[in-house]
């Protein structure tokens, strides 16, 4: 008899570690059910609007495009080791920037993924080289200076019409490292960002000082003269 009512007493604990056990293999098939976006660990949010870049025969000088690494025309493409999806952001960030600049329109995303993989500014598995905004950029006309992540510098960058490219660290805007571009600065005197891997984070604006907190590295970039 005392066999049985501890038996008894196991099933509510047994039922127990069934139950939990269940609910935790649902929550990581769930979760491996979701869109990677970018930055090769980022997950996309449920509301996360559509994916539409700016449509090329709206590319205008001095209107920066918005364009997306995880775009579906281009974000299965392959660079710098994987898919462009993931690794993409530089390549796209440039883009942006050059047609701002420039008004040309031959370099979409891949194109300038091309453009970096040729001049050997893509990393294997790691993305774009920091010099993809500085020596790349001089290859296409540009100049790409680094300047200090401070808000005060990037302020005077964007007040001279220069936008801004930065090198996010983990935080808000990635979840290992990023490029994002800050076009320029709005209404509100916060910063308009562009952020190929988002576009619900480029829809609104953003406080310099936060994103300078977050910054690695940032550059002012502008036409070069000549």
């Amino acid at each position: 008899m005392r066999r049985d009512r501890r038996g008894t007493r196991r099933w509510p604990a047994l039922l127990l570690v069934a139950l939990l056990a269940t609910t935790t293999l649902l929550g990581c098939e769930g979760k491996q059910e979701e869109p990677v976006a970018t930055d090769p660990v980022e997950i996309a949010h449920a509301d996360e609007p559509t994916v539409e870049s700016t449509p090329r025969d709206e590319w205008r000088k001095g209107v920066m495009p918005y364009l997306y690494q995880i775009d579906p025309q281009w974000s299965d493409a392959d660079y710098a080791g994987g898919k462009f999806a993931k690794t993409g952001c530089g390549p796209t960030a440039l883009s942006m920037v050059y047609v701002y600049l420039t008004g040309n329109t031959d370099l979409d995303p891949v194109q300038m993924a091309e453009f970096s993989t040729e001049g050997g500014y893509a990393t294997d598995g790691e993305g774009s080289s920091w010099t993809l905004m500085s020596e790349g950029a001089a290859e296409l006309g540009l100049s790409g200076s680094m300047i200090y992540a401070t808000a005060d510098a990037m302020r005077e960058s964007l007040e001279a019409g220069n936008p801004v490219v930065c090198v996010m660290n983990p935080g808000t805007f990635t979840e290992i490292g990023h490029f994002i571009v800050i076009e320029r600065l709005g209404a509100d005197g916060k910063a308009v960002v562009h952020d190929s891997n988002s576009v619900g984070r480029s829809m609104r604006t953003w406080d310099l000082e936060l994103i300078c907190s977050e910054a690695a590295a940032a550059w002012s970039l502008s036409a070069a003269e000549g």
